[in-house]
């Protein structure tokens, strides 16, 4: 216990959330969360950047060693401070009540319910292959329906009991590394690919594109299929002996998912020539049967293999969602501990002591999320005679030519990648002004890794502002950002100088 319970916590602050989970849960809610849609879609987003192996294989590295150190940062914050909320609670520490506000409320409007709004429309696009459309319906509708079920599925079994939302996670993310091992090993037990197709290894003589542009974009696809590596930090009030568990979890699941991600891409390019794969990149916006999983499938197992990777990738992102609803509204849930959210976000439910509230609030938001993108592909944009401005009209004309999984996808990265990067800076702040605390785990690399994590994360926003591809989404995620600031001040209950809530043992 720490000098932070010296003063008395008010009858919010009392409220805490059992440790009912164990480290085998701890590593499968960072493995299950960051395997989703991504490593089945983004490679084809990556070659057709990138239309070199030696760069495709970079991109993919490079980002895992980013994710990682940003992951060998949060262990040591994860450790010492281990209550619900994570990134929220060493924001506060380190900066106080505004800067933790905005966080937690990026997660809510853009990064974790846009993270659930992106999966589920991942999910919806492999749903439809497996159950087609009924005639009557359009096709983004019906798929819009099905991103909507599988939110409310995942909400009403995280409101029913942590434990069952974690054994679900467990079960699901061995499923999922199962179903990855099998592809990664596929063109050796059927027989398919050829080493010729590895090539080539440098730039082409005939590439005229801007390198570094592209590499950026390239980047952002992959740190998509790498989010949710945070995800174990906000349950640190629910996982027993965290100053062990948090760290391992963190270390032992970016390690497995960097060697898992570099493996998968590999066995792709073996099978598909790099042109196909990058052809995969435009085709899938179409048709998720020209997605770069499914091609690789269909190339192995013929017609069959389209079926089969759609029900993978729906389990995946299935699992994924889960993760999300698991995690995200621990954030909440804290914040309203604080006195920064209204106490509705605060209220456990009697019987199975879950946050309840929270997670449904995430989730109405995920499905608000899903509605509108859909609206954006299904209605026509506006003509220059309507009093829209012209802005306005060509964001609309541009958004409405994507999928909803590309709009989503950009619009997370931006927000995440913002708060993300304070959250690591953050350990600066506290072994300053905190250093006696009691760290089980302490950065490796201290202050390097740190410090490569910012570095990079800088330099990928500013690509993303200057790039056209995603500069109206980032712009997007920032407005809501701002918005956080009006927000703070109309939503936060305690005006009163910070009391802490009490430390968790």
């Amino acid at each position: 216990m720490s000098s932070e319970t010296s003063a008395p916590p008010s009858s919010l602050q009392q409220v805490v959330l059992p440790r009912v989970l164990g480290p085998l849960t701890a590593l499968c809610v960072v493995v299950g969360s960051v395997i989703g849609s991504g490593i089945f879609i983004v490679p084809a987003r990556v070659a057709h950047e990138l239309p070199f192996l030696g760069g495709i294989l970079a991109a993919w590295i490079v980002a895992g060693a980013f994710t990682t150190a940003g992951a060998l940062t949060l262990a040591e914050l994860g450790a010492m401070i281990p209550q619900a909320g994570g990134p929220y609670v060493y924001l506060r520490e380190a900066y106080g009540k505004l800067p933790a506000f905005l966080f937690g409320w990026s997660e809510l409007t853009i990064a974790r319910a846009g993270s659930m709004a992106t999966l589920a429309a991942a999910f919806s696009r492999y749903f439809a292959q497996v159950f087609p459309s009924p005639e009557a319906v359009p096709s983004a509708a019906w798929q819009a329906i099905a991103a909507c079920t599988a939110i409310a599925i995942v909400t009403v079994v995280n409101v029913l009991g942590t434990r069952g939302g974690g054994g679900l996670q467990v079960i699901g993310t061995g499923l999922k590394v199962g179903g990855v091992l099998t592809l990664i090993a596929l063109p050796f037990l059927v027989g398919g690919g050829s080493v010729a197709n590895l090539s080539p290894w440098t730039i082409p003589a005939d590439y005229h594109g801007n390198l570094f542009s592209a590499a950026m974009v390239a980047v952002v696809g992959v740190l998509w299929a790498y989010d949710g590596w945070i995800n174990v930090t906000p349950l640190a009030e629910e996982i027993r002996d965290p100053g062990r568990n948090i760290p391992r979890a963190l270390i032992l699941g970016m390690t497995s998912l960097v060697a898992l991600y570099a493996a998968m891409t590999l066995a792709y390019h073996y099978v598909l020539p790099l042109d196909v794969a990058a052809a995969a990149h435009t085709a899938s916006g179409a048709n998720i049967t020209d997605a770069v999983a499914a091609v690789y499938c269909k190339a192995l197992l013929g017609a069959n293999g389209v079926l089969a990777i759609s029900a993978l990738v729906m389990c995946s992102t299935f699992i994924s969602l889960n993760g999300n609803a698991l995690t995200g509204p621990r954030s909440y849930f804290a914040m309203a501990r604080d006195g920064l959210l209204p106490e509705w976000f605060v209220r456990i439910h009697p019987r199975f002591q879950t946050p309840a509230h929270a997670i449904v609030a995430q989730a109405a938001w995920a499905i608000a999320l899903t509605v509108v993108g859909t609206a954006l592909i299904m209605v026509p944009p506006p003509g220059p005679e309507t009093p829209l401005p012209g802005f306005a009209r060509t964001a609309w004309t541009t958004l409405n030519h994507k999928h909803l999984y590309d709009i989503l996808l950009d619009y997370v990265i931006f927000g995440a990648t913002v708060f993300y990067m304070l959250a690591v800076t953050s350990v600066f702040v506290l072994r300053r002004t905190r250093p006696d605390a009691h760290r089980p785990y302490k950065t490796w690399g201290y202050p390097f890794t740190p410090l490569l994590f910012v570095a990079a994360s800088l330099l990928l926003l500013g690509s993303m502002l200057a790039n056209a591809e995603t500069r109206m989404q980032a712009l997007g995620g920032g407005v809501l950002i701002l918005l956080g600031v009006p927000a703070f001040h109309l939503l936060r209950r305690d005006h009163n100088p910070a009391t802490k809530p009490p430390a968790v043992a």
